[in-house]
């Protein structure tokens, strides 16, 4: 039903512009909120997705080690907090040889009209809310867990707030 509904959406011209011209009005940070010397990096083309779609991009590019191209989905506050590309690149965890990433399914996803990332102190507008359920083998032993995942909107489409965490934990979403 949601994968019905999202087709239609998508299909629907006028309401792809009014989220567009939403999203220029929410997703214009002001240059103080940079601090000095921090120069974001210019959006990725403008292609409009789902959601669902995204984070299934974002995680593929994960579990294929293209640290390089999942930069550029994250969203302004995530690229400063990492403090570069190439930290980023450097530091983002790994799966590792043995790990392997078999299936990621949507469970729900919700546009919520406002969220405050409570571990960062930031307030954020039109934030789509996931709960996507991936499914992992590490070597013989496999599991599946469920996760929260939010995305943030940004010209031609959605951001992640994925953030570097303490070491030897995954990255915070």
């Amino acid at each position: 039903m949601v994968k019905s509904l999202t087709n239609f959406l998508r299909r629907w011209a006028p309401l792809e512009w009014l989220l567009d011209r939403i999203e220029d009005q929410v997703a214009s940070p002001h240059e103080d909120d940079f601090g000095p010397g921090f120069e974001p990096l210019p959006s990725p083309p403008l292609i409009s997705m789902a959601p669902a779609t995204f984070e299934r991009r974002f995680m593929k590019l994960h579990a294929e080690g293209r640290f390089d191209e999942m930069w550029d989905m994250l969203a302004e506050d995530a690229q400063r907090a990492w403090g570069g590309r190439e930290t980023f690149i450097n530091e983002m965890p790994r799966m590792g040889n043995e790990t392997e990433l078999l299936d990621m399914q949507v469970v729900s996803v919700a546009v919520v009209e406002g969220w405050t990332d409570q571990m960062h102190q930031r307030t954020y507008s039109n934030v789509a809310r996931m709960v996507m359920r991936y499914r992992v083998r590490q070597q013989w032993r496999e599991w599946t867990f469920d996760r929260q995942v939010h995305l943030i909107p940004a010209a031609g489409g959605w951001r992640t707030l994925c953030y570097p965490s303490k070491i030897g934990a995954p990255a915070t979403r």
